[in-house]
């Protein structure tokens, strides 16, 4: 077994080299320009992770086997809630993201959630739930807490570069800073919990069942943002070439309006059944 700091020391830099920390998405969103639409997307697909994050804790505030933990996970707790930003709610700052970029926060709240997400949440929700009580503290904390600042650090440039604003993007600023108060925090705790072999693997278990989620989820918001920009680009056939006449049938489509309308309501037939955000966040809230 490590001592309890080498361990955090040397989950730390796992978490700092992890793929869904430095996916490629991040990397040209660094790097390369975007547009605000671009980002319209990112946020539409982004919003129901911010959304729910407080669940998680507040699940985990339930099951918190001593004050401790309790006291740790209401710290976090009350910043999200809008302490630590001059009472503003964390959603609704992201919501003013979203906003900016030339969404619609009460929109997204009503519309289905994109699978990418749906899929983050489900995982998120049945670690917090159903996994021994430091699997999730290793979910939500060095997961979350360790990851975010490092893929925001990526983002940021992007959407200065796209020239938002600083008080449109208050919410990727606030979380560099705030978060690593908050894994600073996390870092004494997980230090008291982290003094067996066994903690230390479900510790360990949790922060990397959360970086595959955030790995996949990253996939899924490139994909969505290359649909945008190219509507038949990912498309079940998408290894196979197209001939010159599927080219060009594709063609004529996007640029018919109608054949567009069509499509949209294709799409929402098919999304009939996928939950809403709102939907989304009472169902992670259930305790079973």
């Amino acid at each position: 077994m490590k001592d309890p700091r080498t361990f955090l020391s040397d989950l730390r830099e796992e978490i700092a080299a992890h793929p869904g920390v430095n996916h490629l998405l991040l990397n040209r969103l660094a790097t390369a320009p975007f547009s605000r639409e671009d980002y319209r997307i990112f946020a539409e697909n982004h919003i129901p992770l911010v959304s729910v994050f407080t669940v998680y804790l507040e699940l985990l505030l339930l099951r918190a086997p001593d004050s401790e933990a309790r006291l740790w996970l209401a710290k976090v707790l009350v910043d999200e809630y809008g302490e630590g930003s001059d009472g503003h709610d964390h959603v609704k700052m992201y919501g003013r993201f979203l906003t900016a970029a030339g969404g619609d926060a009460e929109v997204a709240s009503t519309s289905p959630v994109p699978s990418p997400a749906q899929t983050f949440i489900e995982t998120h929700a049945n670690i917090v739930r159903n996994e021994p009580f430091l699997v999730g503290l290793g979910a939500v904390g060095p997961g979350h807490e360790w990851a975010i600042p490092k893929m925001f650090e990526s983002i940021i440039p992007g959407l200065r570069r796209a020239r938002f604003p600083e008080v449109e993007i208050d919410y990727f600023t606030l979380h560099v800073e705030q978060d690593d108060d908050h894994g600073n925090w996390l870092g004494e705790a997980l230090a008291g919990y982290a003094t067996t072999e066994e903690a230390q693997a479900q510790i360990l278990r949790g922060a990397r069942l959360s970086l595959e989620a955030r790995r996949v989820f990253w996939d899924g918001v490139q994909q969505a943002i290359v649909r945008y920009r190219q509507p038949h680009a990912i498309r079940p056939d998408g290894l196979k070439p197209r001939t010159i006449a599927h080219e060009v049938f594709l063609t004529a489509w996007d640029g018919n309006p109608m054949a567009r309308a069509i499509q949209q309501a294709a799409n929402r037939w098919r999304n009939r059944d996928t939950l809403t955000l709102a939907a989304v966040v009472d169902q992670a809230r259930r305790l079973s």
